[in-house]
């Protein structure tokens, strides 16, 4: 089929490179302007512009899908269908009207569960044991559209969500071809969200971030899993704000005061009291700092047992 395809960050390089492989035509790249970028801020391609760039495919940037010149282009595709996954901005109704068969939607969460901005971070921050992909027809209402295929995937108990991206975006390549094929041949089902589960990822605030010590250990673990690799969760330690990238659990540790060192480990790093139980920091970033392991942290700011963070 004809199609355009709408995407900007790494996340979506995986599909828009599984749909070049397919018999699938794809007419136009639809991405976000270039971006300053680094410390000199010089303007850099988002990643599935550099995509489509070594491949020759048609290339648009809009500042606004208001833009009259990009309507007429999309109009004038002629597109069977169009295929979004994480571009950006919000999907206006013309646009939804202009390919023969509407637009698909590759949303990386068991739908009607985590409708929204963040639904890989969140499941890992809530615990939840599976995730999973779900292609369906783009809707007005957020995330609302009717399924065509899902498919689960386990959360591992060490994942990140760079890690977790990473095997969902594989996932969600071949769900996509797949989705594709089946309505070109008139096999694809449409069913209905229920919304009696649905739940919303809103998008990760400072306030998500920041390490609440009094909660049980789970529960940081979860959230140092789910803002890895951005933006990180974050404690205050020594006046300072510090990032926590990994972080274990620590059950033989005898427990204290939430936040405060219980124990150090010279070839581990400190371990913090919580709610529930110690955790060890494994790795963390102090501020204008490169990061390293809880041992390095240990030995190049002199921590102490009793010290306080938060």
């Amino acid at each position: 089929m004809r199609l355009f395809f709408m995407g900007t960050p790494e996340l979506a390089v995986p599909v828009l490179k599984r749909i070049m492989e397919s018999s699938n035509e794809i007419a136009l790249v639809v991405t976000q302007p270039d971006k300053p970028s680094g410390r000199n801020r010089r303007l850099a391609s988002p990643p599935v512009k550099v995509v489509a760039q070594a491949e020759n495919i048609p290339i648009a940037q809009p500042l606004t899908l208001k833009d009259e010149e990009f309507r007429e282009t999309i109009v004038g595709l002629d597109a069977d269908v169009g295929v979004v996954f994480a571009y950006g901005k919000l999907i206006p109704q013309w646009l939804l009207d202009a390919p023969k068969y509407g637009i698909i939607n590759v949303h990386p969460s068991l739908l009607p569960r985590w409708r929204g901005a963040a639904p890989i971070q969140r499941p890992i921050m809530e615990g939840d044991k599976v995730t999973g992909v779900t292609i369906m027809q783009m809707a007005m209402e957020l995330d609302a559209g009717d399924i065509l295929l899902q498919q689960q995937l386990p959360i591992e108990p060490d994942d990140t969500t760079g890690t977790l991206s990473q095997r969902l975006a594989d996932i969600a390549a071949e769900l996509v071809v797949e989705t594709l094929d089946r309505i070109e041949d008139g096999t694809v089902e449409r069913v209905s969200q229920d919304e009696s589960g649905v739940t919303y990822a809103r998008k990760i605030t400072d306030e998500d971030a920041a390490i609440v010590w009094q909660r049980p250990a789970q529960s940081i673990l979860d959230q140092v899993r789910g803002l890895n690799p951005k933006p990180g969760a974050h404690t205050i330690a020594q006046d300072k704000l510090l990032k926590v990238w990994r972080a274990s659990p620590a059950p033989e540790i005898v427990n204290g005061e939430p936040g405060t060192i219980v124990h150090i480990d010279a070839n581990k790093g400190p371990f913090v009291a919580t709610e529930s139980a110690p955790v060890l920091l494994e790795e963390v970033q102090p501020a204008n700092k490169k990061k390293m392991s809880g041992a390095e942290f240990v030995r190049g700011y002199r921590l102490r047992v009793g010290d306080r963070l938060g």
